[in-house]
């Protein structure tokens, strides 16, 4: 009997059809150790812009929640006010001020911001990435900064966990975009890229996956040692940076 030549793409197929993924909803959890390791420099980023500014008389931290972005932006400045702007405000941080509103809209005046923070935010607007981008412009003075911190989309552990497996820290519509999306984006409304920091390749997980495995505390130093290696390769590799798993990127207005 002959055989019949099959497609690699409709076997791909077929086993998509009879074996469907299960998306399914787990638990937050986290390893405090690896996630320390992994983003306690990710966190340092939010002091060190701080002091990139000589001075900050307004902070605006867009889509802040409860604003505690703005609040570590403000941490060389004691003096600033710090406005966080959010469709849904979630009060409680002392030193706030809360503004309804949208990344796309924002109801505050031109050029008054000498900060602008906006964590995790523009991965929720790809569509609307240029508006949210030219509304920062619009808000910051001359010499103004803005720092955003974002997941990214090539990471091939993050991009298959992100398809399959959903989580309680999570909300819906999150569509990571490449760094050179949001590079073009930022240079196109008249900002300048001063600084980018790349993070995670194969460790970006291991902070979750471990309180899930036994012998915990083995694989807490496997997770520790992945995480030091991603940050070896990718400040040795740029190439790498492609397939990073989080980017910190400082610009500021001309």
């Amino acid at each position: 009997m002959g055989l019949i030549a099959v497609d690699p793409a409709e076997k791909l197929l077929y086993v998509a059809l009879v074996f469907p993924p299960v998306i399914m909803e787990v638990e937050w959890k986290v390893d405090p150790a690896i996630q320390n390791e992994g983003w306690s420099r990710i966190r340092a980023i939010t002091g060190d812009v701080s002091g990139m500014a000589k001075s900050a008389d307004l902070i605006i931290d867009l889509g802040g929640g409860t604003g505690w972005f703005g609040l570590h932006l403000a941490s060389k400045h004691p003096g600033a006010e710090v406005i966080s702007v959010d469709i849904t405000p979630r009060l409680g941080k002392e030193g706030v001020i809360h503004v309804k509103g949208s990344a796309l809209v924002v109801p505050l005046k031109n050029g008054q911001a000498d900060l602008v923070g906006a964590n995790a935010i523009l991965h929720h607007v790809p569509e609307h990435l240029d508006k949210c981008i030219s509304e920062i412009s619009r808000l910051l003075k001359p010499g103004g900064l803005f720092l955003t911190q974002e997941p990214l989309a090539d990471n091939p552990v993050a991009s298959w966990t992100r398809g399959f497996v959903t989580t309680t820290a999570h909300e819906e519509g999150e569509r990571p975009l490449s760094y050179k999306t949001m590079e073009d984006a930022i240079k196109k409304q008249g900002l300048v890229v001063e600084k980018t920091e790349f993070f995670f390749l194969t460790s970006y997980l291991m902070p979750h996956l471990v309180p899930r495995l036994p012998m915990k505390g083995l694989f807490r130093k496997i997770g520790l040692f992945m995480t030091r290696l991603d940050r070896k390769i990718l400040a040795n590799f740029p190439k790498c940076r492609k397939y990073a798993a989080y980017v910190s990127i400082v610009a500021r207005k001309q």
